[in-house]
């Protein structure tokens, strides 16, 4: 029967394939006179008059991006050749238009688009002298076009003339500030004069111009006096309506927090005044006004001034209360030309939500968890915009077909924190900056974690802190005041004798108080979601013990205590960098996670909470939870279902860990990805673990190494993950690090159940 099953598959498989490559012909459907356009390369003939062009590669991103992209094996061609016509929608019309790619067919103008887009970046990079040829090649049914490109000699700047008309001289511009740019000597380059262009531009907005835009900014580039140099010359274009640009007084601020274009005209409005120039109208007064005075930074009564008006909408987004904010400046028709009246319109959230999610999980050992989580925010607690949050979770977790408890390990966490819109810091008033509102942060979590057969552990946690906005790109939050008390309670017999025989472990597992400070920084270039080309770091600090200890005096051999519990003291480090790259219908993601903790002082120790751990659904994915490491270290197998094969000690001082992962769309929603993991932790010292220590020398030998693909179900505000991973390089007892590739074995079932790693989870790992 097995045998019968096999043969079938293998003939349905062979009839897919023959189906699949019968369509894999470039030229399947073409006229005969058809020639496939397979793209275009560049040649660069003196690349050393290139040398001082930064990012020179980029002149490919010149080249038409419309092209032949067949594939291996022509498969992607192929796909779209497997059905002649399809519906609009359905399964055909997805492997056609989605999976397939149609072959592009050669024509002549081509030839000249490619040269004209090379010519035009190549003049913006100051070659107005190059030459280019673009020549074709066929070979059967595909022709290739190749561009030869001479660059000769870079032009300079010989000198930049402004203007003197009365135009120019109308917006009080300083020449100093546009010579910083476009210096005398300086070889061209259209980026700069673009960058010149906006420069302006937001110099004339912050003035008063409120109607000037980078279309008024005009420059004519002079190269008839040879000798590779040319003249600039800056011209302000009029408005189009003729005459000079107006310079705007800003006389009234109109704000409206309940703005809605279906309700705004059926709700009646009740006006406020703030004061005498600045003016309120709303249907529903949910919002404090006061706080809305202070998010304001332009003056009426003075000049527009276009940076104010942009802060003054970066500090109401940064309230977290509005889905959508415009502004309007309109001529003030009672103030006669050159004065305005400002519009701000705000469309507001929901002020309240409240989500629940729940969530399934395994790992190996036949380990089965299920948990749950509500969560409930109020944006507007007080009505000066204060956020409240709730949050109660929970998990339970079971090993099937052990005869042992039903419920192998439960949590339980719950969190309250409030976050308010300015500093509170008691004693002291401090400045706050203009372009971002910065916000006090309290917040409390308690956790109860009761392990079955080890031990009870409950964690209560006070935070205070600050958090701000440097940039559009650079956040930082910074916790002065972090207080952390662990207990360790109701430990079995059976863990006590694991801690009796592990110094290290039995360090870790103490009733502990932490207090320190934390400093978190992130930097992201992604400023909106649809920003696929982003840079994400960010770095964690944390210290605990040392203001204490400047006063007791503790160490390791004699620890100090308050209130009858040891203090810890440590240092933690952690930098987390990735890098994501888009493709046409794709993206590549990597990330690359270095941390470093140690203890000192009045601490043999890291407190078991604050170890680094790897593996697991967010980690290394082709080893379970806190399953390798640290180092080369590899528990010792029981059998008999005990403790020590349960409760696995595999964590760190020093962590490394580095994933990149392709991600796909398939149909819709469905979508997919194949990735790459490498890691491990290891020990700053140790005595008896030293396959665990850390040494540069052979740490790069010592990396777990996976490999694997995953389904996602993307919903936009939800994404259900499923990744499949094992293990390439795994550690082995006695041997260290070995290559395992060639033991895998998918139809295996013994394989499948030791190597196999299933990690469900929601949201991406990076």
């Amino acid at each position: 029967m097995e045998k019968s099953r096999a043969i079938i598959t293998k003939v349905l498989i062979f009839q897919m394939l023959v189906l699949l490559f019968s369509g894999c012909s470039l030229t399947k459907g073409l006229k005969d006179e058809d020639m496939v356009y397979m793209g275009a390369k560049v040649k660069v003939i003196d690349k050393k008059n290139a040398a001082s062009v930064q990012q020179f590669y980029e002149i490919n991103d010149a080249l038409p991006n419309k092209y032949t992209k067949p594939g291996i094996a022509n498969i992607n061609v192929g796909l779209y050749n497997l059905f002649k016509e399809t519906k609009e929608t359905g399964i055909k019309h997805w492997v056609k238009y989605k999976l397939g790619n149609k072959p592009v067919v050669f024509e002549n103008q081509m030839i000249g688009n490619t040269k004209a887009q090379l010519t035009y970046y190549l003049n913006g990079k100051g070659f107005f002298d190059h030459e280019v040829a673009c020549d074709t090649s066929s070979s059967g049914r595909k022709i290739n076009m190749t561009c030869t490109v001479e660059l000769n000699e870079r032009y300079r700047i010989d000198s930049v003339i402004f203007p003197v008309d009365s135009t120019y001289i109308s917006l009080n511009l300083d020449d100093k500030l546009q010579r910083a740019i476009l210096t005398e000597g300086s070889y061209y380059n259209r980026d700069r004069l673009d960058y010149e262009r906006s420069r302006l531009t937001r110099l004339a907005g912050d003035i008063g111009y409120a109607e000037f835009s980078v279309d008024n900014v005009f420059y004519y580039v002079d190269t008839a006096k040879g000798n590779h140099k040319a003249d600039i010359y800056l011209r302000i274009l009029p408005p189009s309506s003729g005459g000079n640009h107006i310079r705007y007084t800003l006389d009234t601020i109109h704000i409206f927090p309940n703005y809605s274009l279906i309700d705004t005209f059926s709700n009646p409005l009740t006006e406020a005044p703030i004061s005498g120039t600045i003016k309120i109208f709303e249907s529903d007064h949910y919002l404090n006004h006061d706080l809305i005075n202070h998010v304001l930074l332009e003056n009426t009564g003075s000049y527009y001034n276009r940076t104010n008006e942009q802060k003054t909408v970066n500090r109401f987004q940064d309230l977290g209360l509005f889905r959508f904010i415009n502004v309007k400046n309109l001529p003030n028709p009672n103030g006669g030309p050159g004065h305005m009246i400002q519009q701000i319109l705000l469309s507001p959230e929901k002020i309240q939500n409240i989500s629940a999610e729940a969530e399934l999980n395994n790992r190996s050992g036949n380990f089965f968890g299920t948990g749950a989580s509500v969560k409930y925010r109020h944006k507007n607690l007080f009505g000066h915009a204060e956020q409240f949050n709730v949050s109660l979770s929970g998990q339970l977790e079971t090993q099937i077909g052990t005869g042992l408890s039903l419920v192998n390990s439960s949590d339980i966490t719950g969190s309250t924190e409030i976050i308010f819109p300015r500093l509170i810091v008691p004693f002291f008033k401090i400045r706050e900056g203009k372009t971002y509102i910065p916000k006090t942060d309290i917040k409390t979590n308690y956790t109860y974690q009761r392990r079955i057969q080890y031990y009870t552990l409950s964690s209560l946690v006070f935070k205070y802190g600050f958090l701000w906005r440097e940039t559009a790109t650079k956040y930082h939050e910074l916790y002065p005041l972090v207080v952390n008390k662990l207990g360790v309670n109701d430990k079995t017999e059976e863990f006590q004798r694991l801690l009796d025989n592990d110094p290290r472990l039995q360090s870790s597992f103490e009733n502990t108080l932490i207090t320190g400070i934390q400093y978190n920084f992130t930097y992201s270039d992604q400023i909106n979601l649809r920003d696929r080309n982003h840079f994400y770091l960010k770095n964690e600090t944390e210290t605990s013990g040392n203001l204490f200890n400047l006063v007791l005096r503790g160490d390791a051999e004699n620890p100090k205590s308050i209130a009858g519990i040891n203090y810890a003291q440590f240092f933690k480090n952690t930098v987390d960098v990735r890098k994501y790259i888009p493709f046409q219908r794709s993206d590549l993601a990597m990330r690359v996670l270095l941390g470093t903790a140690f203890s000192y002082g009045n601490s043999k120790e890291l407190p078991y909470i604050k170890q680094y751990f790897i593996g697991g659904s967010n980690s290394v994915r082709a080893f379970r939870l806190r399953g390798l490491g640290p180092g080369s270290y590899v528990p010792e197998d029981n059998q008999s279902g005990g403790i020590g094969n349960q409760f696995v000690d595999q964590t760190g001082d020093l962590k490394i860990e580095m994933s990149a992962e392709y991600r796909f769309p398939i149909y819709r929603f469905f979508k997919g990805a194949v990735f790459a993991d490498a890691g491990n932790v290891w020990l700053l010292r140790s005595t008896d673990k030293p396959e665990g220590v850390f040494g540069f020398s052979d740490f790069y030998k010592e990396l777990g190494i996976g490999a694997g693909f995953g389904l996602r179900l993307d919903f936009n505000f939800f994404l259900l993950r499923l990744d499949l991973a094992t293990p390439f390089r795994a550690p082995m007892r006695g041997s260290g690090f070995q290559w395992v590739i060639d033991d895998i074995n998918p139809v295996d079932k013994s394989w499948r159940r030791e190597y196999l790693r299933y990690n469900l989870g929601i949201g991406y790992p990076f």
